[in-house]
């Protein structure tokens, strides 16, 4: 197997999902967000523990990623959060997965094309309160959408749900405003008798901010894999990142003063280095952004990163670390002794947040998934 390679802890999978439910009523249940291949951690394997761990469905982005589960033998309830295109209907009819609907117009489109198969198709209508994404925005308007849906006989309108845009910054006063908005939303489609099986609005920030979010249903995503929003409102639910990210020293030399690596010759060293190569760059998922900038963890120490990353290989300076050979494990994310690097202090380098750093790490990277405490490994 590659030498570069990630490692994901289900069982810190599990607990994060139980702590997550610690917050919650006992009738609340729990949707796990799995799109973007589970946050870069695998989707099938990572919703299938998550279904074990007490989530009871789950939530994609694309019908692709719902298709890729069904074909898995997940059978439970998948929402498709982002909605679909016209030429995603059928696929998403056929492999019976959930609707995010916020027009009357694709309402009736996928009630004509579930007639001409006969199955009845689950719609969850997508409240715009203040995300300015996708959604409905006017309180008459999406009551006259839900009392429409009920009204096709090959809809069921299964759930309503909106989305937060600043649950984990200190700006709750525009959080308790969108939060306002749905619940007026909800009033007015409940006056039509309409009073569908999920309510939803909490993330994992308003999970753990907002516990009038939650309704009956929340949607973890960040948080089922170690991460907690940067401002808790209350205590934080102490949660582990669940992946770690392992490569190899491949080859070791000594630079003298004026010596360069590299493209670009961004880094020319002033002094006699010591420089170990890493099988591992861009072209795996670990961004350019951090050449020059980033560490790495050797023998319990820091390294830095220095000259650009390339696309499969990088270089960092060992020079302060006593001992260091070819094929000693090198951690790109996780701990090691003392030190720790996760996704969030990766991000903090180079400006963005810990989804984008998760993601990005690619399929040219085997996962390998511990099962338990004894190292059991699949």
């Amino acid at each position: 197997m590659r030498p570069t390679r990630v490692e994901i802890d289900l069982a810190k999978l599990n607990k994060n999902i139980h702590r997550i439910k610690s917050r919650l009523n006992p009738d609340t249940a729990l949707m796990a967000v799995v799109k973007a291949n589970a946050y870069g951690h695998g989707i099938v394997k990572i919703a299938k523990q998550a279904l074990k761990s007490g989530a009871t469905s789950l939530g994609v982005a694309i019908p692709e990623e719902g298709v890729q589960l069904r074909e898995a033998g997940v059978n439970c309830d998948i929402l498709i959060l982002g909605g679909i295109d016209v030429d995603q209907i059928d696929l998403a009819i056929d492999y019976n997965l959930s609707i995010c609907l916020f027009s009357v117009d694709m309402a009736r489109l996928i009630n004509q094309i579930a007639e001409k198969k006969q199955k009845k198709v689950k719609i969850h209508v997508k409240i715009d309160s203040g995300m300015g994404r996708i959604g409905v925005r006017d309180i008459n308007e999406a009551a006259n959408l839900c009392f429409d849906i009920k009204n096709m006989k090959y809809l069921n309108l299964e759930g309503i749900f909106t989305h937060f845009a600043s649950a984990d910054e200190y700006d709750n006063g525009y959080s308790f405003k969108q939060l306002e908005k749905f619940n007026k939303i909800l009033a007015e489609i409940q006056k039509t008798g309409i009073n569908p099986k999920w309510i939803h609005a909490a993330n994992t920030a308003s999970i753990i901010n907002y516990p009038q979010s939650h309704f009956n249903l929340v949607r973890a995503g960040i948080g089922l894999y170690g991460y907690e929003p940067k401002y808790c409102a209350t205590k934080a639910l102490g949660l582990e990142p669940i992946l770690s990210w392992y490569t190899k020293i491949i080859y070791l030399k000594e630079i003298g003063f004026g010596c360069s690596v590299s493209y670009g010759r961004t880094y020319i060293a002033q002094e006699p280095r010591k420089v170990a190569t890493l099988p591992v760059g861009y072209g795996d998922g670990y961004s350019r952004l951090l050449s020059n900038k980033g560490w790495v963890i050797i023998r319990g120490k820091k390294a830095p990163i220095i000259g650009n990353i390339c696309m499969d290989q990088m270089l960092v300076d060992v020079s302060d670390i006593p001992g260091v050979q070819i094929g000693d494990r090198v951690i790109l994310i996780g701990q090691q002794g003392n030190e720790y690097i996760f996704a969030d202090d990766i991000a903090n380098i180079y400006g963005t947040i810990s989804y984008e750093v998760l993601t990005n790490i690619n399929n040219r990277v085997p996962r390998i998934y511990v099962e338990d405490k004894n190292g059991k490994y699949h």
